[in-house]
């Protein structure tokens, strides 16, 4: 099976994965630092799969699409920052994500921000 690798995402991403969801509300881990990733910024119409959403279920517009190693899988709902130390730095939580593991081509995962 064919993978993705690092040298093939020009791009460093933090990712704080969402742990769970409790009477006291959502729970995070500990920030993983520079991950590496493709990040493009721009719209698209993904269905939002946050559970704990308003929105959840409906149609959304995504402003970022984010392609990550196998390894760095996310929930919905977690937080990512890109373009860290620019002036387009920001924080963001994941809307959707996709598993796309294919016999002969780099599998990977794609976040919707």
């Amino acid at each position: 099976m064919a993978r993705l690798r690092a040298r093939h995402l020009p791009h460093r991403i933090d990712i704080t994965r969402l742990i769970g969801e409790g009477a006291e509300g959502q729970t995070w881990g500990t920030p993983e630092l520079a991950r590496p990733a493709y990040v493009e910024q721009k719209s698209r119409l993904v269905v939002d799969r946050r559970s704990s959403s308003p929105t959840a279920g409906q149609e959304v517009t995504s402003t970022a699409f984010v392609v990550l190693l196998l390894i760095d899988d996310v929930l919905p709902a977690s937080l990512v920052t890109v373009w860290k130390g620019t002036s387009r730095e920001r924080q963001s939580e994941v809307i959707d994500s996709a598993l796309f593991e294919y016999r002969g081509a780099p599998s990977h995962i794609e976040l919707y921000l």
